[in-house]
C-alpha cells in the first residue's frame, strides 16, 4: 500500500511541475515585442510591429535629440504605419511603451 501511495504522490508532483513550467513560459510569452520597421530606410511610410497584453500601448517616433515627432495610441497588438513623409532624413528612434516597458529599435529615413 505504501508503494501505491508514493506513486500518486510521484505523478502529483510531476503535474505540478509541468503546471509551473507552462506557467511560466505563458506568462514570458505575455511581454511586449517590438520587430524592426520595414523598409528600413524608409522613404514615405514603414511598419512596424508590435505584440502587447496591456488594454493600451504608445507608439512614439523621436529623433535623434530625443524629441518627439509623433505618437501613437495603440489598443490592440498588429501591424501598424508610421508615416515619415513630413519629417527629414535622418535617424530616428521608436518606443513601444506597454505591459510597464519600454522597448526602442532604430529607423532610418532616406528620401
Amino acid at each position: 500500500m505504501a508503494i501505491f501511495d508514493v506513486t500518486i504522490v510521484n505523478k502529483i508532483i510531476s503535474i505540478a511541475l509541468i503546471l509551473l513550467f507552462t506557467s511560466a513560459v505563458a506568462m514570458a510569452d505575455n511581454e511586449p515585442k517590438l520587430a524592426q520597421n520595414y523598409p528600413n530606410p524608409a522613404k514615405e511610410k514603414t511598419y512596424v510591429e508590435v505584440q502587447f497584453s496591456s488594454l493600451e500601448a504608445t507608439l512614439a517616433l523621436s529623433n535623434i535629440l530625443g524629441e518627439v515627432v509623433s505618437i501613437q495610441v495603440l489598443k490592440h497588438s498588429g501591424t501598424f504605419i508610421l508615416d515619415v513623409t513630413e519629417i527629414p532624413e535622418g535617424v530616428y528612434f521608436y518606443t513601444l511603451e506597454a505591459d510597464g516597458q519600454k522597448l526602442t529599435r532604430r529607423l532610418t529615413v532616406k528620401k
